[in-house]
């Protein structure tokens, strides 16, 4: 077994269980608390805490790619790391953990020949664009070096991580650095196009969109400059992915906004009549070469007739917490009814959105598309229903509903979205003094309505939402600014061995601990405030994480207790700033609980670096937990067809607990080129039991060989 920092959520929504059993889990969270604060840690925390030190200071002495203001008094200021960094440095950490629980000191090959690949792996990672497995790779020679010092100290660790920053910084040159730690939030923007004949309007409202991509100082640094300039280095590349039926593709990759807009007038645009293209196949191969935390926009006017690659989208577009935001322009032709469902259900679990609009009234949607890559949190979201349980009132009537959210001081714009399912619906937001904020955009199509509040007064606001009686709509609730108070998470289990590991899967009804990190400055907020809530997709409360406590060594990080639902469910965290205004975040990822783990079972070193002109074989290894099932269909994706057999695979009579090892024979040829990377997409399903997993691999000529 060994180290992969990559894992897809997995799962599928299940029954609760007997309410005795669930009531007597509850009672034994403070002796799960006990038992795992006295598990054994042999991994130095001097390596997390100074590769986390280090990185800040290297981010902040990097003034080429930080905004310099000045304070008050006249003198030089350098904004601090912005919130995607931090993100970064979670992945970095979570690899370290990974190690910390695969590896003994012992097992570790510290020869100077194995260190050399992997500092060179970083490096090819790096240079080929693929950041997370280098992250993932620089983690784990963090871990090497903690584990190879005889007498371990602060001062000997610091030494040790400067020198690797270095290096890589040397290797890399600056550019590339700082968009490898992610030092300035830069994202990819990707754009997912229907090319049919009726997108014709479309296309050329997107070129409109992609026009208008330009960003206030104030908005990407904070400063009080209200200049008006092109952001290039707050997005690293931008891809366009095309599709219609039965093409789609080829991918492509643009360094700057006049490389898009020049694409953009080259498309041809022709074909349907059918009206459901290739959706699906679009959006996965957009997602198999975007960088994490990134979002990916999707224009269309039809429906998906490639459905059953949904559930591959869904997992990579989860893994890389990259939110789907479609964007629906039905046309007299063609339709998306048949496929809203289904586009919803995307969004909803990868906290994106879906707008129903005019053609027409695409060219407004220029400043949606911009702040969603300038740096985006979710403060709340939901979903409702209008009752019908009193049917005195006439349907035109309406009801009326009331939701309250907190917006606190570090919030620099607040953008608030309604959705309807019919143009009868109506809203109004008002601030905490009860003034009334007039919406930025109207849709004549739907009455969706979108709010832009730049410097929202602190405090509770309220959305009024009118709709018809049983009719659906639905909300979001975003702060926008490059410093955002957000977090991260992943879980713990406790193994046979006493170590705590991060967990691939979250089981119906287990005792878990979740690990979260509060991302940007840790100034920003009251650490001894902090509530965390599990909350259903559809803004519903499922329960409160029990027995929070605050890292003794970092204000930023809190474990909690928890006993895994058996529904679909986000992570809610409440707080107070360092003000005293509450604030409220809410996370991107949405996790699907599993009665099965699908996972890699090699190394990241060994078995996702394959150099050019080799083959052998992928391993996975499955496990389940369901005593009702024990036949499964695997499926997986074949990018660049690599893989030398067939989906699917069927397994049969599988014992629950008992891991069962799957081989993917592969074929790297030799005039792939350095870095590609290939992202397999895996789904075991049977039964009750469906699990999922993300797998990618780099080829590079630096992979060790086998």
């Amino acid at each position: 077994s060994g180290i992969n920092a990559e894992y897809g959520s997995s799962g599928i929504n299940a029954e609760y269980g007997e309410l005795v059993l669930e009531r007597y889990i509850v009672t034994m969270v403070p002796v799960f608390a006990l038992l795992l604060a006295t598990l054994p840690t042999v991994f130095s925390s001097d390596v997390l805490r100074e590769t986390r030190n280090r990185l800040v200071a290297a981010a902040e002495r990097n003034f080429k790619y930080f905004s310099v203001g000045r304070s008050s008094t006249g003198d030089l200021t350098v904004p601090p790391p912005r919130t995607g960094f931090f993100k970064a440095l979670t992945d970095i950490e979570q690899s370290i953990k990974f190690a910390e629980a695969k590896f003994s000191p012992s097992s570790l090959d510290m020869s100077p020949r194995n260190r050399k690949t992997i500092k060179q792996s970083i490096i090819s990672a790096a240079k080929s664009g693929n950041y997370r497995i280098g992250r993932e790779i620089f983690g784990f020679h963090q871990y090497l070096e903690d584990s190879s010092m005889i007498s371990k100290s602060r001062k000997r660790m610091r030494r040790s991580t400067e020198d690797i920053i270095s290096y890589i910084k040397r290797k890399l040159g600056d550019k590339t650095f700082n968009e490898f730690f992610n030092i300035d939030s830069g994202t990819t923007l990707t754009f997912v196009l229907d090319t049919t004949g009726s997108m014709r309007e479309d296309i050329q409202q997107v070129r409109n969109i992609v026009r208008a991509l330009s960003f206030s100082a104030n908005e990407v640094d904070g400063s009080s400059d209200d200049e008006v300039f092109d952001m290039g280095s707050g997005f690293y590349t931008f891809l366009l992915a095309p599709f219609k039926d039965p093409d789609y593709g080829p991918l492509e990759t643009y360094a700057d906004k006049g490389e898009l807009l020049s694409a953009l007038e080259e498309l041809t645009v022709d074909g349907g009549g059918d009206c459901d293209e290739m959706v699906m196949h679009g959006i996965s191969e957009g997602l198999h070469e975007t960088e994490a935390y990134s979002p990916v926009f999707v224009f269309t006017d039809a429906g998906s007739k490639d459905l059953d690659e949904k559930d591959s989208v869904m997992m990579l577009a989860q893994m890389l917490y990259s939110p789907l935001y479609f964007f629906l322009t039905p046309s007299p032709e063609c339709s998306t009814e048949t496929n809203h469902d289904d586009y919803e259900e995307l969004a909803r679990e990868t906290s994106g959105q879906v707008l129903s609009l005019d053609k027409e009234e695409l060219r407004n949607m220029s400043d949606f598309v911009r702040s969603a890559g300038v740096g985006r949190a979710d403060i709340m979201s939901g979903t409702e229903r209008s009752g019908t349980v009193d049917r005195r009132y006439k349907r035109g009537a309406g009801e009326k509903h009331s939701i309250k959210f907190d917006v606190d001081d570090t919030v620099d714009k607040l953008v608030v979205t309604v959705n309807f399912m019919s143009p009868t619906g109506s809203s109004y937001l008002l601030t905490p003094d009860t003034d009334l904020e007039r919406p930025k955009f109207v849709s004549a199509v739907t009455n969706m309505r979108m709010y832009e509040v730049k410097d929202p007064t602190p405090g509770t606001w309220t959305l009024k939402v009118i709709t018809d009686i049983g009719e659906k709509f639905s909300y979001k609730v975003n702060s926008v600014s490059p410093t955002n108070i957000d977090f991260d998470f992943y879980f713990l289990e406790a193994q046979a061995s006493g170590k705590l590991v991060p967990a691939k899967r979250a089981t119906p009804g287990k005792t878990m601990e979740l690990r979260l990190n509060i991302l940007g400055r840790s100034d920003l907020i009251k650490p001894d405030q902090t509530i965390v809530q599990l909350i259903g997709t559809e803004g519903n409360i499922i329960r409160t994480i029990q027995n929070l406590t605050r890292s003794k060594k970092y204000d930023f990080q809190y474990d909690g207790i928890f006993i895994v639902p058996y529904e679909s469910f986000k992570v809610m965290v409440y707080g107070e700033t360092h003000n005293g205004h509450p604030f409220t975040r809410t996370s991107q990822a949405t996790i699907t609980p599993s009665f099965g783990v699908l996972e890699a079972s090699r190394s990241v070193i060994k078995y996702r670096l394959i150099r050019p002109g080799t083959m052998g074989n992928f391993h996975f290894k499955f496990q389940h937990f369901s005593e009702m099932d024990k036949d499964f269909r695997l499926s997986f994706t074949n990018p660049g067809g690599i893989i030398t057999i067939q989906s699917p695979l069927y397994y049969d009579d599988l014992t629950m607990g008992r891991r069962k090892i799957i081989r993917l024979p592969y074929t790297v040829p030799h005039s792939v080129p350095e870095g590609t990377e290939y992202r397999i997409s895996l789904v075991i399903e049977g039964g009750r039991v469906k699990s999922t997993h993300v797998h990618t691999i780099v080829v590079t000529r630096f992979a060790p060989s086998r």
